[in-house]
């Protein structure tokens, strides 16, 4: 009897051990985060965290566009994200990030309530149900935990004391028309990046590309260092409907080869962008950056008029970033050669460099004098500029302290010593416009699972990797929405650190934990 018993025994083990998940006696989570190099040290910090409570994490890093290609094809599970919006609306920031299907959305992650809310905060027309909006949208995401969401950083720039009048804008521009120096009349500034995309505006979608454009080209409206629009190139603004924007062209303004500025140009600028192949054969690739703008009409001599398909209330921070091309000179030299040797109606005309280099600039005397609301108006007191291409952090510093440069980009928390102390130098900071986190392959074992998502959240001590790695310079977020965009809900909590919490819910998921 006794021997028949404990066969039925092993039998129901048996059998049980079919029927069970693989693994499923003794499940540890484990995963590869892959980074970047230069946020190596937050990875590795993330990955012990996650160690001490049995989570298996491999810190893998991987060269830029390698990494980026992997991680839309749907290969990677996690990795260190960043992502940047200089309209200070979640437009560029949350709705592509989250919508289902969106251009930078990375994670898969799919919510149709998310997705309807996002419409309804982009082209919404009473600010107060945007808001609501875009509230529940955090809301959603803090429940369901995409990512693990993270922080965003102050921009952190140097400059000699010799610079004068400069401070850095959140949309990370450096704007040099108002800058003067103590001693002499050039400015020369060192680039984070080892090239610029291109000289032509139609032709990019990239920060640095855009700091050195803004600076030879106008647009009918800019900003300030901060967030708010004003007048450039346009004289008088009206909307006659949410979907109508009418703009006055500013009398007595010529482009650097000594060409009028008009409506037609205008007109031509934004064709160009919204046509199919439209600039050489080829697409622009700020077409989506206009949102749903159809098409731009001339109205008369003085007035173009922007038409619309439905509102789009961020349309004027999206105006920004679009410069006035000239219509004649390129139709006349072709948009490759235009490519190659620009000419614009910004402070500073385009003397000699390449893109993947240096760039020099000089002082354009015939400058209409730019936005009135952003004094001192006329041309630039500086008698030019160069962008000097310097990837390296160290390198930057090393010219910034030599003299070689006055402006340097982008500054790593642990070179700012080397500023503070330097009597020469000075440190600029602004609050940052990118969200930093840990994006999950929300559609790939273990991250579609939830509680996997929130317990990851529950487990990372951010406040730690803060203080630590980036030394009081960085902010925590409960999501993927930024303080100085709008619709941001400052009474949304962020995740705490629970390690208790954390356990809970990965046991409920069915992996064994310390």
């Amino acid at each position: 009897m006794r021997r028949h018993l404990l066969a039925g025994v092993v039998l129901l083990s048996v059998a049980l051990a079919i029927l069970a998940p693989a693994g499923a006696q003794d499940r540890t989570l484990s995963f590869a985060l892959d980074t970047e190099a230069f946020r190596r040290p937050e990875a590795e910090a993330i990955a012990e965290g996650l160690r001490g409570l049995g989570v298996q994490t491999e810190v893998r890093v991987w060269e830029r566009t390698s990494l980026i290609a992997r991680i839309q094809a749907g290969e990677r599970q996690a990795y260190l994200t960043d992502w940047g919006s200089a309209y200070f609306d979640p437009f560029d920031l949350a709705e592509p990030k989250f919508t289902t299907g969106g251009r930078g959305n990375y994670s898969f992650y799919s919510n149709r309530e998310v997705d309807s809310l996002l419409v309804e905060g982009v082209t919404g027309t009473d600010a107060a149900r945007r808001r609501e909006a875009y509230f529940k949208v955090q809301e959603i995401l803090f429940r369901e935990a995409p990512w693990i969401f993270g922080y965003f950083r102050q921009d952190i720039h140097g400059a000699s004391t010799l610079v004068e009048n400069w401070e850095p804008s959140m949309d990370s521009r450096i704007n040099l028309h108002d800058v003067r120096m103590a001693r002499g009349g050039l400015v020369v500034v060192g680039m984070n990046t080892n090239a610029i995309v291109t000289f032509d505006p139609a032709m990019f979608r990239d920060r640095k590309t855009e700091t050195v454009l803004r600076n030879i080209f106008d647009g009918l409206v800019t900003r300030t260092t901060r967030d708010r629009v004003v007048l450039e190139l346009a004289s008088a603004m009206r909307q006659p409907s949410p979907t109508l924007y009418e703009f006055t062209v500013r009398e007595g303004v010529t482009f650097h080869n000594g060409d009028p500025l008009t409506v037609d140009d205008v007109v031509f600028t934004f064709e160009r962008i919204l046509r199919e192949r439209g600039v050489g054969g080829e697409s622009s690739p700020r077409r989506a950056l206009l949102g749903p703008l159809q098409r731009v009409e001339r109205v008369d001599d003085r007035t173009v008029r922007f038409v619309l398909e439905r509102p789009f209330p961020v349309f004027l921070q999206a105006l920004v970033h679009f410069q006035i091309v000239p219509r004649r000179y390129i139709q006349t030299v072709g948009d490759r050669a235009f490519a190659e040797r620009p000419v614009g109606a910004g402070p500073f005309r385009y003397v000699t460099g390449r893109v993947d280099s240096q760039i020099v600039l000089e002082r354009y005397d015939q400058y209409y004098g730019g936005a009135p609301d952003l004094p001192p108006v006329g041309p630039a007191p500086l008698r030019g500029a160069v962008f000097r291409m310097m990837p390296e952090p160290a390198t930057r510093v090393a010219a910034l302290k030599a003299g070689e440069v006055h402006i340097i980009e982008d500054l790593p928390v642990d070179l700012i010593p080397e500023i503070e102390r330097d009597p020469r130098t000075t440190l600029k900071t602004t609050q940052g416009t990118r969200v930093y986190g840990v994006e999950l392959n929300n559609r790939r074992p273990p991250f579609n699972d939830a509680k996997v998502r929130q317990a990851l959240n529950y487990a990372v001590n951010w406040e730690a990797i803060l203080r630590s790695v980036y030394r009081g310079t960085a902010t925590r977020l409960s999501t993927a929405f930024l303080p100085s965009g709008f619709g941001y809900n400052p009474r949304q909590q962020a995740y705490p650190y629970d390690l208790a919490r954390a356990r809970t819910l990965l046991r409920e998921a069915g992996y064994t934990v310390r």
